[in-house]
């Protein structure tokens, strides 16, 4: 079994994610204090600071509340900050295994391992190792598909040539006798 968590860049991710409302907030509060509207400018300043206070307090905490484990039978996560979400998906049941990147996970080497089942189809995974180191996702994912027995297209064609090769060995063997 081996367990591990998020990237610690994960906080600066979140961070990341969460300054575009923080730039509007800012501009809204400066807007209306050129426009003279005292009061609603505090209010939208207060929300930004109470948002801001938010965000000091939950990014740490759900860093924290993050639990991923490769067990010998299934994969197993676990997180949440309010409400825990656990989900353990047997490797029977794992139909795909992709590795998900944006710009920013690219930019700061991180990456998303997700695991698809038949019940979910491949729109959205079972289950999400989220915002891992990028060659931590590609050995997980490496390590899974041989629990599960998928193949990569390398050993798919090794395999394939294998077969081929058997095939035409078989053919001459018939050739022969008849």
């Amino acid at each position: 079994m081996r367990r591990f968590t998020s990237n610690k860049k994960l906080l600066e991710i979140y961070w990341i994610y969460s300054l575009p409302i923080f730039v509007i907030l800012w501009c809204l509060s400066g807007a209306l204090l050129s426009l003279k509207y005292y009061t609603v400018a505090l209010i939208s300043a207060i929300f930004s600071a109470l948002f801001l206070a938010f965000l000091c307090i939950w990014i740490p905490r759900f860093y924290n509340s993050i639990v991923f484990k490769v067990e010998d039978d299934h994969a197993y996560a676990k997180f949440g900050v309010w409400w825990k979400i656990i989900k353990r998906v047997p490797y029977a049941l794992v139909s795909e295994i992709r590795i998900r990147q944006g710009p920013l996970q690219r930019k700061l080497g991180l990456a998303n391992l997700d695991l698809f089942t038949p019940a979910t189809g491949v729109i959205k995974p079972e289950l999400t190792y989220f915002q891992i180191e990028e060659r931590l996702a590609k050995k997980l994912q490496n390590e899974i598909r041989k629990k599960i027995g998928l193949l990569t297209p390398k050993e798919r064609r090794y395999i394939e040539e294998e077969i081929l090769e058997e095939l035409k060995a078989i053919r001459r063997l018939l050739e022969e006798k008849f």
